[in-house]
């Protein structure tokens, strides 16, 4: 696992990544969390023992990012997740999991950049791109928690069905069901990863 501090434009975040062979996972945290949650639930771990390439970045919308620049502008994140992963991976098309904010960040990024596959824990603002998704090929995964009291889950259920996504519910988990059930989420997760690697569109 290697830490460095990457920088584009006027700006520089931490970046934690492991680079090797094979399909790789760009991880976008929430609002109020950095790349450290991803380590703290153990889930780099088990990226590690199963050699399955990552990075992770602190991103510059981030309460807590370690980032000299903090900005909450989609587009100049949606960049700054892009020039990161591109300096690691290239054009390797990545499976991207992207937590509350930085599920609509993985889903703004999608637009404009091919990924083999979306994994997304309560994504918010999804309305604001769903007419674009109701026309897209994209395979999406949708996780949310019962006990999630900020993202509506009936904007979820209509993102859903609108565009084919694949609607997940964790009982007794809040927004960051990640949290509350880690190792469920890790085995959605590396499941949802396996799909995407072993039975592609």
């Amino acid at each position: 696992m290697r830490e460095e501090m990457f920088g584009y434009g006027d700006n520089r975040c931490r970046v934690v990544y492991e680079q090797r062979l094979g399909v790789p996972i760009l991880l976008l945290h929430g609002y109020s969390f950095t790349s450290d949650v991803w380590r703290d639930i153990g889930l780099m771990e088990e990226l590690d023992k199963r050699r399955i390439p990552y990075i992770s970045v602190d991103m510059p919308y981030g309460r807590v990012s370690k980032c000299i620049k903090h900005t909450r502008s989609i587009e100049e994140n949606v960049a700054f997740a892009r020039k990161a992963y591109k300096a690691v991976f290239d054009e390797t098309p990545p499976m991207v999991v992207g937590a509350s904010l930085g599920g609509y960040t993985a889903l703004k990024y999608a637009m404009s950049n091919p990924v083999a596959g979306l994994l997304l824990v309560a994504p918010v603002n999804v309305s604001e791109v769903l007419d674009y998704y109701r026309k897209a090929r994209a395979r999406i995964r949708i996780l949310y928690g019962g006990n999630d009291d900020i993202v509506d889950v009936e904007e979820l259920r209509e993102f859903a069905s609108s565009t084919g996504s694949e609607l997940v519910f964790y009982d007794n988990a809040g927004h960051a069901l990640y949290l509350d059930q880690p190792a469920r989420f890790v085995r959605d997760l590396l499941e949802f990863y396996e799909k995407l690697v072993f039975k592609p569109v």
